[in-house]
């Protein structure tokens, strides 16, 4: 059982420096071929976000990950910075704004 709760990597210099890239990539490595079953939970109030998602995303090993999060969790790809700064036209934002809520 993993319980994550962590923030992404950058993958700027500095991680390189650290060689926190190379150990994501090591952890991906053993997850890849791993034989028993793993289960990632993401707790209450815990993140789970940029590249520290991507080292044990249950697609890494389909057969013998899954993943599992608190209703009060967060996570996904982008960092909140990222997600800001991801650009709509004002037509698919109408779009999206109306496929998501039906009272609008």
């Amino acid at each position: 059982i993993v319980f994550a709760n962590w923030r992404g990597f950058s993958g700027g210099s500095r991680d390189m420096y650290n060689e926190i890239l190379k150990f994501g990539s090591m952890i991906v490595d053993a997850l890849r071929t791993y034989k028993h079953p793993v289960f990632v939970y993401i707790p209450p109030n815990a993140e789970l976000r940029g590249g520290a998602w991507v080292v044990i995303d249950p697609s890494i090993n389909p057969s013998k990950m899954e993943m599992y999060a608190d209703v009060n969790a967060r996570g996904g790809i982008l960092e909140p910075p990222g997600i800001c700064e991801v650009k709509f036209r004002p037509q698919e934002q109408l779009q999206l704004m109306h496929r998501l809520d039906a009272e609008l």
